[in-house]
């Protein structure tokens, strides 16, 4: 029955699907539902299967143990120069600090970290910059930046390059993203793991060109390969989260290096075999509680900020990123989602609509986390799933509107006569019936009938044609409606006679109402064509008096009709009496 329905109206399920693309669209463009969305890609992160990656990156970490052997931090900087040295013997590819040596200490040792730095030329320092303003676009135009926390310049003079370490959490709290450039002052400053890569890539800055309309930095390694780092609509990369902190990369503990080089000098066996450090990029960060800036990622509450850099410096090195599918995309997702849906879901049944509902949320949730595990990109998700249900909501509502609607019209079709909209014999003897129970049952319940009929109904036909005779049936309905009180029951007997059941109405009141109607009737000027005409009623009352069934009370108000019509017409009689 609802496919019937609904076929005839095609254009409300339009309709209905164009309101649903419509509140998508503006929940979408004004991030409604943002809080959502990222968590969807969140649960990406952790969805999707990761292979084993070859990088050449390792931590080297100031934990706890480091901590207790060295003493409180900071540390006097001839512990950092001594690693640098023991890390160059082994020949790493990058040692990369994530400490900001911004204050002077001794001036000896801090001779001996810059001469360290010197002589390895392969140490990275970070910058901290201080922003007020967490716009990607914004940084990229030296915009919101109040001061910057910087290497002194005796170290920063030696060391292979800065780089900023600046990641700006979402709106929920949690680290997905992180500048790429920040510009201050006229100097152009890239984030720490990718200025690192650069230079592994043999890339010269000078060389790279930012692509504003595609939201990329481009340029040309020293392989020649093209080298393309996709950045978000604020011009942020999207870290590529791989595993959990201590299980991505090996880590090393600082002091351990310390003494394994100290047991190698002694000719023991060391506790680090330091060969592990040729050709890799040194991490070097503080991770012992309560002194590391720890921050919530999508993989993990509490990560270490010095992983942030890794990340992104493994993405660079291995041109796996994550890519934002363009906005324009994600909304013809949103539209053709929104419309299929809403389009379909009328036609089924009550199960056969959840099962497309459940069926359309888990396929595209899956389509989701594959397509972000086979290509790294970033489609949207909660968004689609919302138009969904909300397409559910609104074609059930639609629907239920829809059947209440055709079971209204059923039902008056079934018990409403044609011509005059008043209730049909069939039915009003079913309300009769009941009614006629009651007053049998309950003797002080009363019940009047009142039968009507048109008086000289033939000759208004034969004269003035049967559409003027049906324009007069339809009117007396109306007048019959108006004079009888609310709770009466007013039906058309067939052809032109009408029978009116009063409950609780003796024959005082049915007289009163019968004969408001005959007055009514009798003043009416009735118009067909432009023209008019006049009726007038006969009325037959009875009330019901221990009568065995309810067909001898309608023969009583018959016969009553039938008195009314002998003695003159346009006449109320009572069973018993004249009324008038």
């Amino acid at each position: 029955m609802t496919s019937n329905l609904i076929s005839k109206f095609k254009n409300p399920i339009l309709a209905l699907a164009l309101a649903v693309v419509l509140i998508v669209l503006v929940l979408y463009h004004f991030d409604v539902f943002e809080r959502l969305e990222l968590l969807t890609l969140d649960y990406r992160f952790v969805l999707r299967h990761l292979k084993p990656v070859a990088s050449p990156i390792v931590f080297i970490d100031m934990a706890e143990d480091s901590i207790e052997a060295i003493g409180r931090w900071p540390w006097p900087r001839k512990w950092h120069a001594a690693l640098i040295k023991i890390l160059d013997e082994h020949v790493p590819r990058a040692i990369a600090f994530d400490v900001i040596f911004s204050e002077s200490q001794d001036p000896a040792e801090d001779g001996a970290l810059r001469e360290a730095m010197w002589q390895s030329k392969k140490v990275y320092l970070p910058v901290l910059y201080n922003l007020n303003n967490e716009e990607g676009l914004g940084l990229y135009e030296g915009l919101g930046i109040s001061s910057v926390a910087k290497p002194l310049p005796m170290f920063s003079s030696v060391s292979k390059g800065t780089g900023h370490i600046n990641a700006v959490p979402d709106m929920d709290g949690i680290l997905r993203r992180a500048p790429a450039i920040i510009k201050y002052k006229d100097v152009t400053t890239y984030q720490f793991g990718i200025k690192i890569a650069l230079d592994m890539l043999g890339v010269d800055v000078k060389d790279i060109s930012f692509d504003r309309k595609d939201h990329r930095l481009v340029s040309k390694t020293s392989s020649g390969r093209i080298l393309k780092i996709p950045l978000d609509s604020q011009n942020r990369i999207i870290i590529n989260w791989l595993r959990k902190w201590g299980r991505e990369f090996p880590h090393y503990s600082f002091i351990d290096i310390i003494k394994s080089y100290a047991l190698i000098k002694e000719g023991k066996k060391p506790i680090i075999d330091l060969n592990v450090f040729k050709d890799k990029v040194c991490m070097v960060g503080l991770t012992a509680s309560g002194l590391t800036d720890i921050k919530p990622v999508p993989i993990q509450n509490a990560y270490p900020a010095v992983g942030v850099n890794a990340m992104i410096l493994n993405s660079v090195l291995d041109g796996d990123f994550i890519y934002d599918l363009p906005r324009g995309y994600n909304i013809a997702i949103l539209i053709i989602i929104s419309i299929l849906v809403t389009l379909c879901l009328p036609y089924l049944r009550l199960l056969g609509g959840v099962i497309l509902v459940v069926a359309a949320i888990v396929g595209y949730a899956a389509v989701s986390i594959i397509v972000f595990s086979m290509f790294d990109v970033v489609i949207v998700t909660f968004y689609p799933i919302f138009a969904i249900l909300l397409s559910y909501s609104f074609t059930s509502i639609y629907v239920q509107i829809l059947q209440s609607v055709e079971r209204a019209r059923l039902f008056k079709q079934a018990t409403r006569d044609g011509l005059t909209s008043l209730y049909n014999v069939r039915h009003f003897n079913l309300l009769f019936e009941a009614e006629f129970k009651n007053a049998s049952t309950y003797k002080s319940r009363r019940l009047s009938i009142i039968m009507a009929d048109v008086d000289n109904f033939k000759s208004i036909n034969d004269t003035y044609g049967h559409q003027a005779g049906d324009q007069i049936l339809r009117e007396i309905a109306k007048i019959m409606q108006s004079k009888c009180r609310e709770v009466d029951v007013v039906a058309r007997y067939g052809g032109e006679e009408f029978i009116m059941m009063l409950t609780g109405a003796g024959e005082k009141e049915a007289c009163d109402v019968a004969e408001k109607i005959r007055l009514a009737v009798e003043a009416k000027k009735f118009k067909f064509k432009n023209e008019d005409y006049h009726a007038t009623l006969s009325l037959g009352i009875a009330e019901y008096s221990k009568e065995r069934d309810k067909y001898e009370l309608v023969g009583k108000a018959d016969k009553a009709l039938y008195k009314a019509k002998h003695e003159g017409k346009n006449k109320v009689c009572i069973y018993s009496s004249v009324c008038s």
